[in-house]
């Protein structure tokens, strides 16, 4: 029963933090939403950080087999499958990314976390950039590879607070779409395909947040 009454508090947290951001809930929301005393809570978990931190460390277990299911060679469809899972886990998780430089500042702890995660997106995301220039899908000068990564992680980790700015609420969908939508226009100019193939892609990627995972391709050799 314990068990269930922890996972409860994370969900519900969860919840709460994407609709309103984490500086905008209290432990006590919390235990009014789940309608528990505050007392329990803090039996469970010993203050909103402690919480914070248990969603952190289940963002990153679910990120982190993302980050090395991949192959050695993707396409650029199998590619952007691969940016959609990322966001669709990052999604979930979005409160991360809703004014992430006051969320470290006030968890310092969060920081080291979150820049290795970041790292690990990037690596992978440069080394399949670079394999795709090697092999002719994208057309790319010697300079163009480390300016478009830089792009794709501001893409990544700023897109959803941009969005905030300019008064715009992302929910799951609306976040996953954002970010491929505008990976995709950056690397559109680049792609060396086809027009039916290009329009295949663009196709697949306005769809992808309304299509089930287990129905999009996939191909891993892990």
């Amino acid at each position: 029963m314990a068990g269930k009454t922890a996972e409860r508090i994370l969900i519900t947290s969860l919840e709460l933090f994407n609709r309103h951001g984490e500086a905008g809930v209290t432990s006590v929301d919390i235990a009014m939403e789940l309608d528990i005393s505050p007392g329990n809570l803090y039996y469970h978990f010993k203050g909103k950080d402690v919480i914070v931190a248990a969603l952190f460390d289940m963002y990153r277990q679910q990120l982190n087999r993302i980050l090395t299911a991949p192959g050695e060679s993707l396409d650029l469809e199998e590619f952007f499958y691969f940016l959609y899972l990322m966001l669709e886990c990052s999604a979930l998780f979005r409160f991360f990314y809703r004014n992430p430089s006051d969320l470290v500042e006030k968890y310092p702890e969060l920081a080291k976390g979150l820049r290795a995660l970041n790292k690990a997106k990037l690596d992978n995301i440069r080394r399949l950039l670079g394999d795709f220039q090697q092999s002719g899908q994208l057309a790319l000068d010697s300079d163009d590879l480390p300016q478009l990564v830089e792009l794709v992680g501001l893409i990544l980790s700023q897109g959803p607070d941009y969005s905030l700015l300019m008064g715009q609420t992302l929910d799951n969908e609306q976040f996953i779409h954002q970010g491929l939508s505008h990976i995709y226009f950056l690397l559109k100019p680049h792609i060396n395909t086809d027009k039916i193939s290009l329009d295949g892609l663009q196709a697949a990627i306005a769809k992808a947040p309304h299509t089930q995972v287990s129905t999009l391709p996939w191909r891993t050799t892990a």
